[in-house]
């Protein structure tokens, strides 16, 4: 007797719940993301602050993969020891479990030497464990894809996810010929040639898909009475249809495809990055 398909689930490869714009209300929005067919949320910080919101959020939501990190928005004040505290909150999950949101960022105020140096110490952390790696990076692609190739040089990479890229089709080469996830945003729904370009030429097994939500304003959400114009995991939906009509492709078969690889990204055996 013939069964019916099941659709694999739609995975937001980078999210923010714990975002103050959610408060009150994170419960609403992950029912509906989960109503949309979302089953999947990559949930990060972006300072220590964050870590005990975000562990709750997966203790509570076997859906969420918590990645505990600090942002280089924030890297001036990483104080003494977090690497242990980030440890010792990991030890609380009995579930995979990420590291980030990390990276480097040339149009903030702090110094970049100290965005390097505690980008590193992330990136040594999660290569130490094998624990997935979500890296933000603007206006910093050279030294990113740099510091990522001496790296491998002297030890195996861990699995890395540079979100929301809107880099260079030739630094969307570099970075997954190191064997990086490269996860695009909502800009694919607007009119950008270039990164259209770029997003057909990504490798499929390194593809993945974000609504980096709430920063990522969908343009097509409309305000209502109960709706502001930040966007929200349910979301998804919209852009994988988008983006599988850049790809040509169909919808089912994208997140097929990305499922496999958001689910390889996050194990902690899979091999190189």
């Amino acid at each position: 007797m013939g069964g019916v398909a099941m659709q694999m689930p739609f995975v937001d490869a980078h999210l923010h719940l714990q975002d103050p714009r959610f408060k009150g209300k994170v419960n609403e929005v992950i029912g509906r993301a989960k109503n949309a067919g979302v089953g999947l949320f990559f949930c990060n910080a972006i300072k220590e602050e964050d870590w005990p919101e975000v562990t709750a959020l997966a203790a509570a939501h076997r859906e969420i993969i918590p990645f505990l990190g600090i942002h280089p928005w924030f890297s001036d004040t990483a104080a003494s020891g977090w690497q242990h505290r980030l440890m010792a909150a990991a030890e609380t999950l009995d579930r995979t479990f990420g590291i980030g949101e990390t990276g480097l960022d040339r149009s903030c105020r702090i110094d970049f030497d100290i965005q390097r140096r505690l980008f590193a110490e992330h990136l040594e952390l999660a290569a130490a464990r094998n624990w997935p790696l979500s890296v933000h990076c603007v206006r910093a692609w050279g030294a990113l894809a740099d510091m990522l190739s001496t790296f491998s040089l002297c030890q195996p990479l861990p699995p890395v996810l540079i979100h929301s890229f809107n880099g260079s089709t030739e630094m969307m080469r570099r970075l997954t010929e190191l064997g990086c996830y490269i996860s695009y945003s909502e800009a694919l729904a607007q009119q950008q040639t270039k990164l259209h370009q770029t997003f057909t030429q990504t490798p499929s097994e390194y593809l993945l898909l974000e609504t980096d939500a709430p920063y990522a304003k969908n343009p097509d959400r409309k305000k209502g009475p109960n709706q502001d114009t930040v966007n929200e995991p349910s979301d998804m939906v919209e852009l994988y249809r988008h983006a599988a009509r850049l790809l040509q492709v169909d919808t089912d078969e994208l997140v097929t495809r990305i499922w496999n690889n958001a689910t390889i990204f996050t194990n902690q055996n899979a091999a190189g990055c």
